[in-house]
C-alpha cells in the first residue's frame, strides 16, 4: 500500500467519524459480557461516565455587556460495571472509548448597575462538607474566578 493511499483511507475513516458521530459511539451491552442464562438469571449491567478532563477556552462576552461565556471541552469515560445475580460486582466489567463534547457556559452574569458577578446554575454542586480531606474532582462546579474574568495574556509565556 502506498504513502497516499493509506493516508486516504486514514482521512475517510475520521472524516466518517466526524460526519456520523452517534455510530463511532458505543454503548454498554451485557450481551456482550454475558450468556442468556446470566441474563436471565438476573445479572444486570451498569453504564457510569466519568469525566476525565475539563478545558476552558478563554473568556468572552456575550449577550451584552458584563454576560461572560467560556468555550467548554469535556472528556467523559464510559465504564460498563456488572454484576451477577446476588449484586455482586463482576470483573467482567470493561470501559469504552473516551467521548469529547463542546459547550457554551456561562461564567458571569450582568448586574443592574453595569458590573458582573458570577453565575451559579440551578444545577450547580458545591463541594460536600465531609470532604475537606479527600482528593475532590473540581469538574462541574461553580466558577470561583472574578467578574469580569481577567483579560488573557496576549503573549503566552514559555515553560
Amino acid at each position: 500500500m502506498t504513502r497516499t493511499r493509506g493516508a486516504t483511507i486514514v482521512l475517510a475513516a475520521l472524516v466518517a467519524a466526524a460526519a456520523f458521530p452517534i455510530a463511532a459511539r458505543a454503548e454498554c451491552y451485557l450481551e456482550s459480557v454475558a450468556s442468556p442464562e446470566e441474563i436471565a438469571g438476573g445479572w444486570t449491567i451498569h453504564e457510569d461516565r466519568r469525566i476525565v478532563k475539563q478545558e476552558d477556552g478563554a473568556p468572552y462576552e456575550r449577550d451584552g455587556a458584563g454576560n461572560w461565556f467560556v468555550d467548554r471541552e469535556t472528556t467523559t469515560l464510559p465504564i460498563c460495571s456488572v454484576f451477577d445475580d446476588l449484586g455482586g460486582y463482576s470483573l467482567r466489567g470493561y470501559m469504552l472509548q473516551p467521548v469529547v463534547t463542546k459547550s457554551q457556559v456561562q461564567i458571569c452574569k450582568a448586574t443592574a448597575d453595569g458590573g458582573s458577578v458570577p453565575f451559579v446554575p440551578k444545577d450547580a454542586k458545591p463541594r460536600p462538607a465531609d470532604t475537606a480531606y479527600e482528593v475532590y474532582e473540581p469538574y462541574d462546579r461553580p466558577y470561583a474566578g472574578s467578574c469580569p474574568p481577567p483579560a488573557p495574556d496576549p503573549v503566552p509565556k514559555l515553560r
